[in-house]
């Protein structure tokens, strides 16, 4: 029983920091917003004077470096926060998750773990069809319990993180963590090849 549990733990806590790693490349690094613009027509509305100044106060204000500027509506700022203490829920997360990988590291059954992970998020790839609904229906109203989320078009969200933005992300989300996934097995599958068990 204690060996299936540590080994869930190890499991959860790899999947955990794999999905965390490159989610905190795109919340807290500009590059993905200004990325992302390249595919998103709404960028080229707002100016990329703008567009560049926004998301540097966002991901200061993700940050907590800064606050937002004047531009940002009242309902953003309120949203925004609500965002940001989710952010910061899941990084705290993300420290339990690597004393977990620590604690219940072991080398076979982290390559294991590296494999399930890869085919559980790649099962995510199954939402893309279907991101509009499920993004607006689904997801929204299951994390918060307003409207704030809705965006129109004074609002400086509704330019840089349309919908769009969020299923390319989901999208690079998935190929990240596989890859991290698929990086550790690799690595621990080459270890044990150069260093087998006596």
């Amino acid at each position: 029983m204690y060996t299936r549990l540590r080994r869930f733990v190890l499991g959860a806590s790899l999947f955990y920091l794999t999905v965390w790693v490159p989610l905190a490349f795109v919340v807290y690094v500009p590059a993905w917003y200004h990325a992302s613009c390249h595919w998103n027509p709404r960028c080229e509305v707002l100016g990329e004077r703008r567009v560049v100044r926004a998301v540097e106060e966002l991901t200061r204000f993700f940050r907590h470096q800064d606050e937002l500027g004047t531009g940002w509506s009242a309902k953003e700022r309120l949203h925004l926060a609500e965002v940001r203490g989710i952010y910061d829920t899941l990084a705290f997360g993300a420290v339990l998750a690597l004393i977990g990988l620590i604690a219940g590291f072991e080398r076979r059954a982290a390559a294991r773990a590296a494999l399930i992970n890869v085919a559980v998020v790649a099962a995510v790839l199954g939402v893309l069809p279907v991101f509009r609904p499920f993004w607006m229906d689904v997801f929204h109203p299951l994390l918060f319990d307003n409207e704030l989320w809705r965006t129109n078009r004074f609002d400086i969200t509704w330019y840089i993180t349309p919908v769009v933005y969020f299923r390319w992300t989901v999208a690079l989300l998935v190929a990240a963590t596989a890859t991290l996934n698929l990086l550790v097995w690799l690595g621990l599958r080459r270890r044990r090849v150069d260093h087998p068990s006596p």
